[in-house]
């Protein structure tokens, strides 16, 4: 197979007629989705307030380093927004209400921004999991919260946008942001789901059983539109999904499937496979079954214990840990060795497969890390 394909940056250069010749697809929710993880400068007050800013005057060779250096690809999100800034399907498009909060106190990493694609047509994007490890406790909190943070202002949010414009909404995001997009649609008020089109999870986690205990949950009809990468990792974290999903042809390897810049695009559609590949997991399927069998307590005590591991590195993202992993793995490897036998059981294989998951491969972290999980009994040995 070819090395070369399209992706949604080569959709965003070619495919150029505006949203009134053609409506909104899912490519272009994926398209608001990855802008949505750019900061907005202070200096683009206007994007902050309704008043909004368009997409093409974001632009701007000074808001480069504040826009993209934070991101994971923050090439791919330059030549993303160059594109959308060329392009008459975007470029006048005003990036309005953006709202961002990062709270250590309540573990929450949270923001959105919206789209104002005409007068009566809007698209609310929200922010998938960032680099931090309060993002990345966030999502796992979802396993034994019923709502965390996040999706409480993801409702918020919704609503705030439902008062300040007309016509019609659609909710989307990556990741995280995908999941905070169908909740919101689902949980908002009855008034605001009659606007809602359609909210698009794009390799977003599912929601835990007691979430969708909810009623409101029962009538989705057409209203989420799901897309996971053929072995997705962060959308199949939660067994309990929203409704059925289309699987997308992503030309990453293992955890980098996640990255929406792999995924494949053909004409103005991504191009599909027909089923998930084996292994689409992030844990080893002892842990799975350990949390699927676990109280809500023992979830709860289970991540904390994970990501206080993970904390015991001195860093607060997991790109500090990947670049200083000369100190930062061998003080978590201390840290395990330090917890209660029975945390020990469960946690190390658990640390270790995040750890393998959220960072970039390195031999020499697989080496040593490898070599430490062998030393001690995984959650199946328990």
């Amino acid at each position: 197979m070819s090395n070369s394909f399209n992706n949604v940056i080569d959709y965003a250069r070619t495919q150029l007629d505006t949203f009134e010749q053609r409506s909104l697809c899912r490519v272009d929710s994926l398209v608001f989705s990855c802008l949505a993880y750019l900061r907005i400068p202070q200096e683009a007050q206007a994007a902050y307030a309704m008043e909004g800013i368009c997409i093409k005057d974001l632009y701007r060779a000074d808001w480069f380093d504040e826009l993209c250096n934070k991101v994971y690809d923050p090439q791919a999100a330059r030549d993303l927004l160059a594109a959308v800034a060329a392009n008459p399907r975007f470029r006048d498009v005003l990036v309005c209400g953006y709202s961002t909060l990062l709270d250590k106190r309540t573990e929450q990493q949270f923001c959105a921004m919206s789209f104002r694609m005409s007068h009566t047509d809007t698209f609310v994007a929200f922010r998938g999991t960032d680099n931090t490890l309060v993002g990345w406790k966030e999502d796992f909190n979802m396993s034994f919260q019923t709502a965390v943070p996040s999706q409480v202002s993801a409702v918020l949010y919704l609503e705030w946008i439902a008062s300040q414009v007309e016509g019609r909404i659609w909710c989307g995001g990556h990741s995280k942001g995908g999941n905070l997009a169908v909740y919101a649609g689902v949980m908002c008020k009855p008034q605001t789901r009659e606007r809602v089109q359609t909210c698009f999870s794009h390799d977003g986690p599912g929601f835990s059983a007691q979430t969708m205990s909810d009623n409101r949950w029962g009538n989705l009809g057409e209203l989420v539109d799901k897309t996971i990468p053929q072995s997705s990792v962060i959308g199949m974290i939660f067994e309990q999904q929203e409704r059925e999903f289309s699987v997308v042809h992503s030309r990453g390897a293992g955890f980098s499937q996640h990255d929406p810049y792999k995924w494949e695009v053909d004409g103005c559609d991504f191009v599909l496979d027909s089923k998930l590949q084996m292994g689409a997991n992030v844990f080893d399927s002892s842990i799975n079954e350990w949390l699927g069998s676990a109280s809500e307590e023992e979830r709860e005590h289970f991540v904390d214990t994970v990501f206080g591991v993970l904390e015991s590195s001195g860093e607060t993202t997991m790109g500090g840990i990947r670049r200083n992993w000369r100190t930062t793995v061998p003080k978590i490897v201390t840290a395990i060795k330090e917890l209660d036998v029975n945390d020990r059981a469960v946690v190390v294989s658990a640390v270790v497969d995040v750890l393998y998951a959220m960072l970039p491969t390195m031999p020499q972290i697989d080496m040593l890390l490898g070599r430490y999980k062998k030393m001690i009994p995984g959650p199946a040995s328990a």
